[in-house]
Parts: C-alpha cells; structure tokens; sequence
C-alpha cells in the first residue's frame, strides 16, 4: 500500500483541538504540554484527556516524509495523519488574521 496527499476541507479549529505532534517514539500533546506520550494505543492524552484524532510529525518533511508517515500509520493506524507543513502554514495564517482583526 502507498500512501499520497488528499486535499479536503477541514476546520482547523477541529484538527487543533484533537491533534498529537509525535516523533518516532514518544507524543507530544499541544493541549496541555505534556510530553513523551507513549504511543502504544493511543486514544487520548494521558495527563489532560484530550481526545486524539489527528496525527502529524515535524520529522516528516521533506523526501523522508514518507517513511515516517508509515512508520507512524504503522503504529497508530486509526489517526488521521496531517501534512505538518500545511498544518503549520494554516494556523499561522489564523492567528496573523486574529491578530490584525479590528484594525
């Protein structure tokens, strides 16, 4: 199996607030911090419980995206897995929308 890019619309709000930052052995949540979150059965965050529904990486960039993506998907196979660059282009376009609002 191959794994490619799908572009659909999505409420970043959404993939925020159920989203785990992972590298290839411990999770991050960006919720409340917490930090090397083990990844085995993964449903929820164990300190805050905030409910994990999408994955993404900061390894995964670039030509070697795609062996971490499965290395991950491997691992966690009922996350969503979300490209870090389009993740990281939209929120910060976000928050500079929020923070010229009202000039």
């Amino acid at each position: 199996m191959e794994y490619m890019r799908i572009w659909t619309e999505v409420d970043i709000k959404g993939v925020e607030e159920k989203l785990i930052i992972v590298d290839d052995l411990t999770g991050h949540c960006p919720g409340c911090h917490e930090i090397g979150i083990k990844m085995e059965n993964l449903t929820n965050c164990p300190k805050c419980g905030r409910e994990f529904k999408y994955i993404t990486s900061r390894s995964a960039r670039g030509s070697s995206s795609q062996d971490m993506v499965k290395r991950i998907k491997k691992k966690l196979p009922n996350l969503i897995f979300v490209d870090i660059e389009d993740y990281e282009r939209i929120t910060a376009k976000k928050k500079g929308e929020e923070l010229f609002k009202g000039i």
